[in-house]
C-alpha cells in the first residue's frame, strides 16, 4: 500500500501537448511548465523559451480559454490555475518579433491522476492490523493506477515503463500496471517511477514513490494450552507469570512471507544467560520453576533469515514465576 496511506499513494498528473497546426518556425519556440506535471486546482507557471527568435523584443500576448489574461513586450511567463479532473485549459500565445513572421502557440493543461500503490511480502500474523513493511531484499508489489478523464479509466489501455533506483528499467509495456521489485537496505529508501503514457496520443503522465527499508521486528506473547496465543496482550521488558510454568510465542513481523512458510528463519534463545535448544516448535519456549520459591527468567531470542541475512531481529523480556503456595 506520502503522500502514501496506510494501503495507497497518491500523486498528481497533467497532459502537455502543442498542437502543431501552424509553421515550422512554431517548433522553435518550447513552452515550459513548473511543475512539469501539475494537477486539479494547481497553480502552474508557464514560461516561453526560445534560442532562435528574439522573446526579449517580442510582442507576446496570451489567451486562456481563449480570453485575453497578459500582452507586453518580453511578456515570456504567465501563471494559471489548472481545473478539475480531466477539465482541459487552453493556452494560446501569439508572438510577434521585431523581425519575422508572427508565431502562434497552443498549450492543453488536462489534469489527471496517477495513483501508485506498493505491497511488502511480508509476514504478519493473523488479525493483524497495520501493513506489512519491506524488509531488506523482500519483495514489494507496485501498482499503478492512472485516471485520465473519470475513476473508472481502464488501466489496461495505458502504457506503462518502470524504473528502480533511477536508472534501473524493470520493463515497460501495454497494460503492464504492476511490477515486482526488491526491498533495498534497513533504514533507506529507493525510489521507485512509472512513466504513463496513452499510444497514438500525447497524453503522458508520472509518479515517484520512495520505497521505505525497515528491519523485521519479533513480538513474544504468552501461549497457553488451551486459548492458545494471547495476541491481544504481548510480553512487557517485565512480566509476571502464574504458577510453575510459562510457555513463551515469539511471533516474527515483516520476515519475507516465503522464508517463513518455508521455515528458513533460525531461532537462537537464551535464557538467563545460557543457549537454550526449543522443541520440535522452535517460536515457543517453555520456562519450568526448579524450586518453591520465585523465580525469574531472563529471556533473549534472536531470529535471524539465512536466505536474506540482513533480515534479523532481537528482543528480550524478564519473566517471573511467583512463589509456590
Amino acid at each position: 500500500m506520502r503522500r502514501i496511506t496506510t494501503f495507497l499513494s497518491l500523486s498528481c498528473v497533467a497532459i502537455l501537448f502543442p498542437l502543431n497546426a501552424f509553421a515550422a518556425g512554431l517548433d522553435l519556440v518550447k513552452i515550459i511548465t513548473t511543475p512539469t506535471t501539475p494537477g486539479p486546482n494547481q497553480e502552474v507557471k508557464v514560461t516561453l523559451q526560445s534560442y532562435a527568435v528574439d522573446l526579449n523584443t517580442a510582442e507576446i500576448v496570451w489567451y486562456v480559454d481563449k480570453e485575453p489574461v497578459k500582452q507586453g513586450v518580453a511578456e515570456k511567463n504567465i501563471t494559471i490555475q489548472t481545473k478539475d479532473l480531466g477539465e482541459p485549459t487552453v493556452i494560446d500565445i501569439v508572438i510577434t518579433p521585431t523581425y519575422g513572421v508572427r508565431l502562434n502557440k497552443q498549450l492543453i493543461v488536462e489534469p489527471s491522476e496517477v495513483d501508485l500503490l506498493w505491497e511488502a511480502d511480508t509476514y504478519t500474523p493473523p488479525f493483524y492490523k497495520g501493513k506489512a513493511l519491506p524488509t531488506f531484499k523482500s519483495m514489494v508489489k507496485m501498482t499503478a493506477i492512472p485516471r485520465k478523464n473519470s475513476y473508472s479509466s481502464s488501466p489496461s489501455s495505458f502504457y506503462y515503463k518502470w524504473t528502480y533506483n533511477r536508472i534501473e528499467g524493470l520493463g515497460e509495456a501495454l497494460g503492464m500496471s504492476s511490477t515486482l521489485i526488491r526491498s533495498g537496505w534497513p533504514n533507506s529508501s529507493v525510489p521507485v517511477t512509472v512513466n504513463v503514457s496513452i499510444p497514438n496520443t500525447e497524453w503522458k503522465g508520472a509518479e515517484t514513490v520512495n520505497i521505505p527499508g525497515y528491519n523485521p521486528k519479533i513480538v513474544l506473547y504468552e501461549q497457553q494450552p488451551l486459548l492458545g496465543t494471547l495476541f491481544h496482550r504481548a510480553l512487557t521488558p517485565s512480566t509476571k507469570g502464574v504458577g510453575n510454568t510459562f510457555s513463551v510465542r515469539a511471533v516474527p513481523y515483516f520476515f519475507s512471507t516465503d522464508n517463513y512458510l518455508n521455515k528458513d528463519l533460525v531461532y537462537s534463545w537464551n535464557v538467563n544467560g545460557e543457549t537454550v535448544q526449543t522443541s520440535a516448535e522452535p517460536t515457543n519456549m517453555e520456562l519450568v520453576k526448579n524450586g518453591k520459591g520465585a523465580e525469574q527468567f531472563d529471556v533473549n531470542l534472536r531470529i535471524q533469515n539465512p536466505k536474506r541475512i540482513l533480515q534479523e531481529g532481537r528482543i528480550s523480556s524478564s519473566v517471573t514465576l511467583p512463589v509456590e503456595e
